[in-house]
């Protein structure tokens, strides 16, 4: 459970609280988000409003620690900074270790490893200001068509789900940084995508107890600070087993998120809303109303509020008696409670990881990503048959987001010319031209680069007509290895290619880790923490 307050921490909540005017503690229920760092946006936005919490972005490293720095400085009560590092603080780009995505995690599954994931995390972000980590994921990744979770989930089995979030959520709150438990009531049933609809866990209650409800369980008792529902129903729970479409997201549902999750499940931490711009929320109520349900449903702290009408509204609302003054008190005490378990009252920034610790970080990423290689085609005939000197072709397959830091993967071609490859690099091909293309060469790489939410909406290999050659490469050249980078479900849409392989995410090591496979320096020994896709026979 949580971990109890110490009387300096319990003191000053108490203290800060009775300063509180109604204006000032409803200021720390909102976090602003905006993707800048211009300090003539912020300190003058801050006067006006009394945000709880900002999350922004920056150039660089360094220039977010100043701001936040600065930042911190000019708010009369410490900031809670929020940051997703759901693979690892190199969501900051060029900063911090870049782990395997969370299911990487769940392959390797070892307990060790996803410690130091989870120390690393927390010790980097917090240098940078970052105090509040929206990670880690515990949705359970049942329908491989699910757009949100994929590898961004650490599996499908609650037990070994359980196991492994408990570790790394309590290895990051040791180490100085809250951690949340997403997404309340539990993502991975549905086939849709919570930024454009309210999605659905469809499970008749029992079974959610016996499966989302384990995991659920195990976070809350290992003392998890902070849990975010998303844009989620749970209609058999709600009463809506009759139509359930009807059914509104946790995010706006006391029954979920008083009834089931404070009362039923004995959860006493904070409570935050998923992003508030996203359809999943915005379709149910008008403009003015959503801040103010949410509140009034049981969020504790609205995430992405609209700094020029959220603040206001939720004021209006309290004059007008849609929302008690009790209520607002209430959730600005949890949101207090927070940052003084974090003791930001005492210093909200610390000092770098030293350089024993980079290298120890890096090492387990190194670690993590080879752990967690898992064949998914080809067993026993992933070493291909190439000599320094050879020529190869690599393709790359996926939708780019450089703003986003999902670009092309660099890493592989680099690994491969660094032990003497000759390397040619085709992105999204069309089918002649890579048809073409593989003349020549001794081998040819197809790798898959589909993360979860990049494109919205799917998780599959979707390409139009004149790109779809690369699927059937197999057949004209005797050296094809297909590797994915994001989806490991990618073997039901290429259900006869003789050698694929699932490497969970981008990052630098895993695109290390694949070509030591490839090249049989290493043996792809990961578990598939998922079920694979199977085209099943029934019945209509």
């Amino acid at each position: 459970m949580l971990q109890p307050l110490t009387s300096t921490q319990s003191q000053w909540v108490d203290r800060t609280l009775a300063g509180l005017t109604l204006q000032a503690a409803v200021g720390q229920l909102l976090c602003i988000s905006q993707f800048n760092d211009n300090r003539d946006y912020w300190l003058p936005l801050l006067e006006r409003l009394p945000f709880g919490a900002a999350r922004a972005r920056s150039e660089s490293a360094e220039d977010y620690r100043s701001f936040l720095a600065e930042l911190q400085t000019a708010s009369a009560i410490p900031l809670l900074v929020p940051a997703n590092m759901e693979h690892g603080a190199a969501e900051m780009r060029g900063y911090g270790t870049d782990f395997p995505w969370p299911m990487g995690i769940g392959a390797a599954d070892d307990e060790t490893l996803t410690a130091t994931v989870g120390k690393a995390i927390a010790l980097e972000a917090r240098y940078l200001g970052v105090n509040w980590l929206f990670n880690p994921v515990i949705d359970l990744n049942y329908n491989p068509e699910n757009p949100i979770t994929n590898i961004r989930a650490l599996g499908d089995d609650p037990v070994k789900v359980s196991r492994l979030a408990t570790i790394w959520l309590q290895a990051m709150q040791e180490h100085g940084v809250a951690a949340t438990a997403k997404h309340f009531p539990g993502d991975g049933i549905d086939d849709r995508d919570q930024h454009l609809l309210t999605s659905v866990n469809s499970l008749p209650f029992e079974q959610w107890m016996e499966t989302f409800g384990v995991v659920w369980k195990a976070v809350i008792e290992a003392g998890v600070m902070c849990v975010m529902p998303g844009h989620i129903s749970l209609p058999d729970y709600q009463g809506y087993q009759d139509r359930p479409e009807d059914a509104p997201p946790a995010t706006l549902s006391r029954k979920l998120l008083v009834n089931l999750l404070r009362e039923e499940m004995g959860y006493d931490g904070l409570i935050v809303s998923d992003n508030a711009s996203m359809i999943g929320l915005t379709a149910h109520l008008d403009a003015e109303d959503q801040v103010v349900e949410s509140i009034a449903s049981g969020i504790d702290i609205y995430l992405n509020a609209d700094p020029e009408h959220d603040y206001d509204r939720l004021l209006q609302a309290v004059h007008t008696g849609r929302v008690s003054e009790e209520r607002i008190y209430d959730a600005a005490r949890r949101v207090l409670e927070m940052k003084a378990r974090l003791n930001l009252f005492a210093s909200p920034q610390y000092a770098p990881p030293t350089q024993a610790e980079q290298t120890t970080f890096h090492d387990a990423a190194r670690s993590l990503a080879e752990k967690s290689m898992t064949i998914l085609r080809g067993a026993g005939e992933m070493a291909l048959n190439l000599h320094p000197g050879d020529s190869v072709l690599t393709v790359t397959i996926g939708h780019l987001m450089p703003h986003m830091g999902v670009t092309d993967l660099d890493t592989f071609d680099s690994e491969l010319s660094a032990r003497g490859f000759e390397v040619t690099h085709l992105l999204n091909p069309s089918s002649d031209e890579v048809r073409q293309a593989v003349t020549g060469h001794a081998a040819v790489f197809v790798n898959l680069l589909k993360i979860p939410v990049m494109p919205l909406g799917t998780t599959r290999m979707t390409d139009t007509f004149r790109t779809w050659g690369w699927r059937s490469l197999y057949r004209s050249h005797p050296q094809v290895a297909y590797t994915s980078f994001g989806s490991p479900y990618v073997g039901y849409e290429l259900p006869a290619v003789p050698r694929l392989l699932a490497a969970y995410g981008d990052s630098t090591v895993s695109q290390q880790a694949a070509v030591r496979v490839w090249l049989g320096e290493i043996e792809a020994n990961g578990a598939l923490p998922v079920k694979e896709r199977r085209v099943e026979i029934r019945a209509m």
